[in-house]
């Protein structure tokens, strides 16, 4: 850990933060098991290796989640909010996405793990879910061959 990272708390206590908060984070250092941020200035978190969609580096100040607090007091961080949340935000995505691409997209839900990840920065699992959330509002059609605006 370098230096100016050596005052963050590795433990919190039960009740100084709710799940799902948002706070901010700078990352500091990557680990074997994820990204480790600096908790409003304050604590030290981590975010999961397999939750990281998108390339970072270190000093980047973010805006992320209180995923979970462990029972040991240690911080689990998420980049995205809860689910809900970012299925509603990864749908306007998908939306400016298909406008860009005049109406058509190759991608749909059988699009692999990895291109959905590098174009849209979310897991194959969400981008089903925004897309089935899309149909059902009649916005978007699916096809064999991707996905096309309803007009």
């Amino acid at each position: 850990m370098k230096n100016s990272y050596k005052h963050l708390k590795e433990t919190v206590e039960p009740g100084v933060f709710t799940q799902w908060q948002e706070v901010d984070v700078e990352i500091y250092a990557f680990t074997d098991l994820g990204m480790k941020v600096a908790i409003n200035n304050e604590y030290t978190g981590l975010v999961y290796g397999n939750q990281v969609y998108g390339d970072y580096h270190e000093g980047q100040k973010l805006k992320a989640y209180i995923k979970f607090v462990r029972e040991d007091g240690k911080i689990d961080v998420s980049l995205q909010p809860k689910q809900i949340r970012h299925v509603a935000s990864i749908t306007d995505k998908i939306m400016e996405h298909l406008k860009a691409a005049g109406g058509k997209s190759g991608f749909n839900d059988k699009s692999s793990a990895e291109a959905i990840k590098k174009e849209f920065q979310v897991s194959k699992k969400v981008f089903k879910q925004a897309i089935g959330r899309l149909y059902k509002q009649h916005k978007i059609k699916i096809t064999d061959n991707g996905i096309e605006l309803v007009k």
